[in-house]
């Protein structure tokens, strides 16, 4: 096991057992799902400027690809497509990543996020790249920003 991982491991179980024993509110309900999710995985390298936003969608990503859960993915998903046609490429990406994922990971933030960003994954036990669009989601932007789920 890599220096660091037992108590990575250790703050994970116990921040766990903090969600199962329930939280007053849904807000620091999230806040300890991200630090669990945080202290399982193994960091992000990042290059390029993002903005927090995007940073931590394409966290969220990396972790939902190496937990190989397609349906927490489709839940980052832009509203774009029919939704069976999401799950349909979450699920792919979860085959085709999840390995390379459950590893170290570069994101690579490209352009000007003012709209749209794109952003390069180099998953590096794999040797495998994959690119991501993210964008603001809904009419006006509101919907937070989103991946767009696509083949």
């Amino acid at each position: 096991m890599a220096a660091g991982r037992p108590v990575a491991a250790a703050l994970a179980t116990v921040l766990a057992a903090a969600l199962l024993a329930g939280c007053s509110s849904t807000g620091e309900d999230a806040r300890l799902e991200h630090a669990a999710d945080y202290a399982a995985h193994p960091h992000l390298a990042v290059t390029g400027y993002p903005v927090p936003e995007s940073l931590g969608l394409v966290q969220q990503v990396v972790w939902r690809l190496a937990d190989g859960s397609a349906e927490r993915l489709v839940k980052l998903a832009a509203a774009e497509g029919p939704a069976d046609a999401r799950r349909t490429v979450a699920e792919e990406w979860v085959r085709t990543y999840g390995p390379g994922a459950a590893g170290e990971v570069t994101a690579d933030f490209g352009d000007d996020p003012a709209n749209r960003q794109t952003v390069r994954l180099t998953f590096h036990r794999t040797g495998q790249v994959k690119e991501l669009t993210l964008r603001p989601d809904g009419a006006d932007g509101g919907g937070g920003w989103r991946v767009l789920l696509v083949a």
